[in-house]
């Protein structure tokens, strides 16, 4: 399982450099300009990089070579979600610390800064917790226009769903927002059963492939 992990590690940031590179760009024109949303870039862009590491394995036939190794199929998969977890550690740790800088700065409020670390948590997770299972079913190729699909229905479903509501179910996610204690509980359980729900299908579809 470690040696799994490690592999992960190493090939994925051995394979994105440039997008490694481009991450304190990032994080120095948020604080330089003031744009705290600029900043969801760098969680958005290292979810990415697991998804990327997927594709790159797929054309190295890695998928074929792994099942010659003595682990099962489980720590396979889960290294792959340790990865996904190492990133969007360092996600919310450059966004806290970015966060911090400012808010001293400008003597804004912790609440500010805990609400960007969980936004930079969701996205992180989200990410990679849709398109893992997806990507291990039908391919890192088919893979990308199903999420894609995914995507665009949410996009494309939920504004309706909020300007249809009269405004009550818009009401009630401000409160939510504004208690950063609620806000916080509410988003490490919801994000914990996505994990955990994305990880168990993810094994399932892995163990049932044929490779």
């Amino acid at each position: 399982m470690k040696g799994l992990i490690f592999k992960e590690i190493i090939t994925t940031f051995k394979n994105n450099k440039l997008s490694v590179l481009v991450l304190p760009a990032f994080a120095l024109f948020g604080i330089f300009n003031h744009q705290n949303m600029f900043l969801m870039l760098v969680p958005a862009l290292l979810a990415m990089l697991p998804l990327g590491q997927m594709t790159h394995d797929e054309l190295c036939h890695w998928d074929r070579y792994v099942q010659c190794l003595p682990v099962d199929k489980k720590k396979i998969v889960s290294s792959k979600y340790a990865m996904v977890l190492i990133l969007s550690m360092i996600s919310t740790i450059i966004i806290g610390t970015v966060m911090g800088i400012m808010n001293y700065r400008n003597h804004g409020s912790i609440n500010e800064v805990i609400f960007m670390m969980i936004c930079s948590m969701m996205i992180g997770l989200s990410v990679p917790c849709i398109s893992i299972p997806i990507n291990l079913k039908y391919g890192t190729a088919k893979g990308r226009i199903i999420y894609m699909i995914i995507v665009g229905i949410i996009c494309g479903t939920l504004p309706a769903v909020l300007l249809s509501d009269s405004g009550k179910l818009s009401d009630k996610m401000v409160k939510l927002f504004s208690n950063t204690a609620v806000f916080s509980g509410v988003a490490f359980i919801v994000l914990a059963a996505m994990l955990l729900i994305s990880w168990v299908i993810s094994i399932k579809i892995y163990e049932t492939k044929e490779v």
